[in-house]
């Protein structure tokens, strides 16, 4: 019997030791355990191994679906874990009972399980089959209590007790099983089930509260969010909060400040008029008493967020597409009923949670299919849980009543009568009363395309505006971010200039929720944001639109400390709970977030108005260059509010058209000294109308315009830049030495710092000298310039 882990010498010196990430485990602790597992009631059922084979003593492990197992042998002990490489992907062990055993004969019933401690900052949690109806939710209910279950990372065997009140073992989970094991890292050599209260309970529930040490220190001021544990009811914020009390300390101990939680409108408000903030409360008295603080994330329009009596009644009116003119459940921004309703929910939201001290700052979810300032976008998926599959695509949604007046109010109010919208569209047939929304095929000529687009998304600026006024005017002290995301692609309706500066006028900021492990495309799809906000006052934070891989760690830590942001989200499991370097690459990396400032007289000029007539094909243009120095955008909206007067070199790549005004301050800034880099490949600049505007921009005299013949898209064309701008007179010595420090497209990107100060990121597998020094492999370092 020398695998049974219940009768095994060695825990009582598995127990003993200390590692630096846990404190000392008192030596009573195995005595206390050897003595509960040597008596045990013979009542008890458990599973175990045998001479490398299980035991099924009442209990049977199960095997399949998502829930694949292997035996393998884990720290000198043969155990059960899930296997690799499986679809879907293994991540559960299931248990079943077996219904002839009379034993379990009353609640509640205790489930006894040996777990391997392996990575630091994880933890192991159980769903079983409960007497609480035949629901999903019923059938994976998790345990009411558990003591033990934290990782420390010390690679020694250890115990987690979960208690079950209401258990009915009717094998109701997949593959018939009673409950399920899920969690980081799981390899578990024993389970035992049983009515009596176990002894270790209290012992473990003590030692459950161990410290971790201050493993990472990040800028002063600086936000680093953790999200995750986000409830649907409930009972499953109970189970959630009992897991996120076992993860906080971890998360404290690597530089987090704040937990994002999502905070849905009909789980506040399941009666009109009636609000009920127990989910939430729990959440608040824990973050208290972790000292860590809030980040809510308030949705109120996504169809997760709509309650029962709100949902297909009076006041409903979801947004309606122009391509199948069908309606969706997410919520129209133009509908006055749901202006109401967000004014109200966020005036009770800030009267009950306002003054708790706990909140960092309060997160926007204003529309969208999850939350962020954009028309829907995706097919349905988890958003469609509470009312069931919805109409939902990428596409132009302004076919509700509420959106063609407000087109029309909207064209009244810039053309003022028939006679001028006529001559403007080159359209006898079009009438200010009539006019509908259209798709681009159906737009009379360039200004009538330009001019829906115009207020499409301006609409989305707008509701985005009244959203930050309405919650600074209940929340006047304190961080407000808006929720954005996408990729800037006028159909979703996102002007990431004009949203970061309505986010100013509020003395709020913005995040964008668009990053993955890829940074040349992070940064070329967050840095929009990061100029606008920049220019405007605004500060912002980054998030990742789901997975992180180990290097993307990295890559995220160096975009924020590049582009100067405040905050920076990752989900849990793209630190936790996923490939251990992910962990050990944000420790190493993370104090890099600092409070330092990046210091940019660059930009390129980000075409919005030619984003409008031909879509999003500007990144392809922006993402090599990033790869050769860093820079900023600067649009239509930024040029207009006076973005070049800090802008030294303006690089134009695609993108002809744009209105007159843009051209003349262009042309205005050149000749006070900038200097333009354009490629002939764009053609001939032009306004909306046609009206050329090479000589007004391109020639004449003050400042400089340096000439590239071919093609913009070109390494060529970034070549030509580099040679140009590495001497030019009109950047500082430091900007010059940043560009001739890298220069060149070898996934090594160079940002410069506090004027004095080089970042550097090597994305490479190889270690690779630059300037002097020499990078690591996937490593952040910052150099001093000399």
């Amino acid at each position: 019997m020398d695998n049974q882990p219940y009768f095994h010498l060695n825990i009582f010196n598995s127990l003993q030791g200390a590692t630096r990430m846990r404190l000392l485990i008192p030596l009573t602790f195995a005595a206390i355990f050897l003595s509960f597992v040597l008596q045990a009631p013979k009542a008890d059922i458990s599973w175990y191994i045998e001479n490398g084979q299980p035991v099924e003593n009442g209990i049977r492990s199960l095997s399949g679906a998502d829930g694949v197992t292997l035996l393998n042998e884990k720290a000198g002990v043969i155990c059960l874990t899930n296997k690799p490489g499986e679809t879907p992907a293994s991540q559960y062990l299931y248990f079943q009972i077996d219904p002839a055993n009379p034993s379990l004969s009353k609640n509640p019933v205790f489930v006894v399980v040996r777990y391997l401690d392996t990575e630091f900052g994880g933890g192991i949690a159980l769903d079983y089959d409960s007497d609480t109806g035949e629901s999903l939710q019923a059938r994976y209910l998790p345990a009411d209590d558990q003591a033990g279950g934290m990782h420390f990372g010390s690679g020694k065997w250890e115990t987690v007790i979960f208690k079950l009140d209401k258990p009915r073992f009717l094998r109701g989970e997949n593959g018939g099983a009673d409950f399920r094991l899920h969690g980081s890292d799981l390899e578990i050599a024993s389970v035992k089930v049983s009515n009596t209260k176990p002894q270790l309970w209290d012992t473990l529930q003590n030692t459950s509260q161990r410290s971790y040490p201050k493993m990472v220190t990040i800028g002063e001021g600086k936000q680093m969010i953790f999200g995750g544990f986000d409830p649907t009811s409930l009972a499953t914020a109970k189970a959630n909060i009992k897991t996120l009390a076992q993860r906080i300390p971890a998360f404290k101990s690597v530089g987090f400040t704040s937990h994002e939680v999502y905070v849905r409108w009909n789980l506040c408000e399941p009666e009109e008029g009636k609000y009920d903030w127990s989910i939430y409360d729990g959440y608040v008295n824990l973050y208290k008493k972790e000292h860590i603080k809030w980040v809510p994330f308030l949705i109120v329009g996504s169809a997760y967020s709509i309650p029962d009596w709100f949902y297909k009644k009076k006041g409903y009116q979801g947004y309606v597409c122009l391509e199948h003119h069908e309606e969706c459940d997410v919520q129209s921004l133009w509908n006055p009923a749901m202006r109401e309703q967000v004014a109200k929910f966020i005036r009770a939201f800030c009267e009950h949670y306002g003054d708790s001290g706990v909140i960092e700052s309060i997160l926007l979810g204003i529309t969208g299919n999850y939350g962020e300032a954009i028309y829907p976008a995706t097919g349905n998926d988890w958003t469609a849980d509470i009312h069931g599959p919805y109409h939902t695509h990428m596409g132009f949604w302004a076919g509700d009543p509420y959106a063609i007046k407000s087109f029309r109010e909207w064209l009244t109010k810039k053309y003022k009568d028939d006679a001028h919208i006529q001559a403007a569209w080159n359209d006898p047939n079009v009438h200010l009363a009539s006019v509908q929304p259209m798709l681009q095929a159906e737009a009379p000529n360039d200004r009538a395309w330009l001019d829906f687009m115009h207020w499409y998304v301006g609409s989305m600026t707008d509701w985005a505006s009244f959203w930050l006024q309405t919650t600074r005017k209940y929340f006047p002290k304190g961080d407000i971010y808006l929720c954005t995301g996408g990729d800037s692609n006028p159909m979703l309706g996102s002007d990431f200039g004009e949203q970061s500066k309505v986010a100013a006028e509020s003395g709020a900021g913005v995040r964008i929720t668009n990053e993955g492990s890829n940074y040349r495309l992070n940064v070329a799809i967050t840095r929009w944001v990061a100029s606008a906000c920049n220019q405007y006052g605004a500060y912002f934070s980054f998030e990742p639109a789901g997975g992180v891989d180990q290097n993307g760690v990295v890559a995220r830590i160096y975009n924020a400390e590049a582009s100067g942001a405040l905050g920076l989200h990752y989900y849990q499991d793209n630190v936790f709970n996923a490939n251990p370097q992910n962990l050990q690459n944000f420790i190493k990396y993370a104090h890099y977030f600092t409070d330092q400032t990046p210091v940019v007289q660059i930009a390129v000029y980000y075409p919005e108005t030619d984003v409008m007539h031909h879509g999003l094909h500007s990144l392809q243009y922006y993402e090599p260059l990033f790869d050769r120095f860093n820079f900023d955008y600067m649009s239509d909206g930024q040029i207009r509010d006076g973005g070049l007067k800090n802008i030294k070199a303006l690089i134009l790549m695609n993108g002809s058209t744009a209105e007159a005004d843009t051209w003349k301050r262009i042309a205005d800034w050149r000749t006070q000294g900038g200097v333009i880099l354009y490629p002939t490949s764009m053609g001939k600049l032009r306004t909306v109308e046609g009206k050329g505007m090479d000589d007004l921009v391109l020639k004449g005299d003050g400042g400089r315009v340096l000439t590239f013949n071919g093609d913009a898209s070109g390494s060529a064309y970034r070549d030509f830049i580099v040679n140009q701008l590495r001497d030019a007179p009109e950047l500082s010595p430091e900007t010059k030495t940043m560009i001739k420090a890298d220069g060149v497209e070898d996934q090594v990107y160079c940002t410069l710092l506090a004027s004095d100060k080089l970042l550097w990121l090597n994305y490479t597998d190889q270690t690779v000298k630059k300037n002097g020094i020499s990078l690591p492999p996937r490593s952040i370092e910052l150099q001093t310039i000399k």
